[in-house]
């Protein structure tokens, strides 16, 4: 430990990603205020030490983790206020490390809620922003959290705070720049009405490909797909509709997000009897239950439906390897390419994804850059070995499908060599460092 850093509050812990394909331990320091950040990046900085920021735990692959073992991560946890709400003119100021799911309750309370809001419930508003995350509710108006933000607070890496307004070019750098260009700070956001906190939730069985591509063609203020990975014509998937519904009272009591231990132990137990049979018996039972219902549920619990889908990653044990690949044109062709690739290599996807996608009104950093369809893809890593994931990912390239960085450690665009400077790279994670050498067509 730096003997400099032994003043602020510091504590060695277990760091891994979301999808446990890398964990380390690790020296993280949780600076209280902005005159300790400030004084972290001048020792880190003189020492010439590799940092990460690292606060919501919810980051894919290596975006959070260090490659250089003696390196150190800054929690912005302490930066977690709500700083102000102008609700006449339905703008929110917000610190960075605050939750996404903890700002969705307060506003939910004053008729108001988020545009693009992410579905795991530890994202923070600095994390959305990095990594211009999208949401259930993707639309031509705001297709990313991007669109949504008014100005941000940074801070860069040479110390200096600056305020930048969202028609500046530095403003569109920090947006989708995964900690690259520098710090945020805060979020001035902009938000919108709410109908009602209630949502009337639909569910509807889609029996092929082309049901899918026609049900995302309809307009709703809400709606995903979730495909059966054994791809059965009876599930083949179902698609989940939210519309906010007036006249009805709220009832519903905000859902306990955080697994206890007895929990925890199940889901590693259960690992031990995951394969291709049990996992067909679940997807039974929940196309079972799903299917063509209509209920009503709080806004905030419909974001985060469940704690135990967070908690995915605890029954593969080696972690999971996730695609979020974008489809502009011939969605039929290229979904049957994807289904024959996972069906031919007896593959049993954990979850399949599919929702629209629209193109962002601004150039940012990183952004889809077009209006589409993703299909989120997520493996058990011990099924996909590295034979398996060469010839997936050669079908993407071969195919030009566009990745979604946020969710793969696909390389990055040339750009990337232009910033990551001599003095930048000081500051470089492991995800950083790979993003260096082009591989893949990346959206944005």
């Amino acid at each position: 430990m730096l003997t400099e850093l032994k003043k602020f509050d510091i504590k060695v812990k277990k760091i891994n990603s979301w999808n446990l394909t890398y964990c380390q331990k690790a020296l993280v320091v949780y600076p209280l205020n902005l005159k300790e950040l400030k004084d972290i990046i001048k020792i880190l900085k003189k020492k010439k030490k590799t940092f990460i920021i690292k606060t919501g735990e919810c980051s894919y692959d290596s975006k959070s983790i260090l490659f250089d073992d003696n390196g150190i991560v800054v929690s912005l946890k302490n930066f977690n206020k709500i700083i102000k709400l102008n609700k006449k003119k339905e703008i929110l100021s917000v610190e960075s490390g605050a939750k996404i799911s903890e700002v969705i309750y307060f506003l939910k309370r004053k008729n108001l809620t988020l545009y693009s809001v992410p579905g795991g419930e530890h994202v923070s508003i600095g994390g959305a922003v990095s990594a211009n995350v999208i949401g259930k509710d993707s639309s031509k108006l705001v297709a990313s959290f991007g669109d949504s933000i008014k100005n941000l607070k940074i801070i860069s890496y040479q110390g200096v705070v600056k305020r930048l307004k969202n028609n500046s070019k530095e403003f569109l750098t920090y947006i989708g720049s995964f900690g690259m260009s520098g710090i945020i700070l805060e979020a001035t956001i902009k938000t919108k009405k709410m109908v009602s906190n209630n949502l009337l939730v639909e569910t509807k069985i889609l029996e092929n490909i082309k049901e899918i591509e026609s049900e995302l063609k309809k307009k709703s203020e809400y709606k995903y797909i979730q495909v059966d990975p054994f791809f059965r014509k009876k599930n083949f998937a179902i698609a989940f509709n939210g519309t906010s519904i007036k006249n009805f009272k709220n009832n519903y009591k905000r859902k306990n997000l955080r697994p206890n231990i007895l929990e925890v132990l199940l889901f590693k137990v259960a690992s031990l009897f995951i394969n291709s049979i049990t996992w067909k018996i679940f997807y039974n039972i929940f196309f079972t239950i799903n299917r063509n219902k209509k209920y009503l549920v709080d806004i905030h619990n419909f974001h985060y439906s469940s704690k135990y889908k967070h908690m995915i990653p605890l029954i593969c044990k080696n972690g999971l390897i996730d695609y979020e690949i974008s489809i502009q044109k011939n969605f039929n062709r290229l979904f049957m390419e994807i289904q024959k690739f996972i069906t031919d290599n007896r593959l049993a996807p954990i979850y399949i994804i599919v929702k629209k996608l629209f193109k962002s009104k601004k150039r940012f950093f990183y952004s889809f850059n077009t209006n589409a369809y993703a299909i989120a893809i997520s493996f058990n890593l011990k099924d996909l070995n590295n034979i398996k994931k060469e010839r997936f990912e050669k079908l993407l390239k071969k195919r030009k499908l566009l990745l979604n960085l946020s969710k793969t450690d696909s390389k990055f665009i040339e750009k990337t060599k232009e910033i990551c400077s001599k003095e930048n790279k000081v500051f470089m994670s492991l995800y950083k460092k790979m993003l260096i050498n082009r591989k893949y067509e990346i959206s944005g």
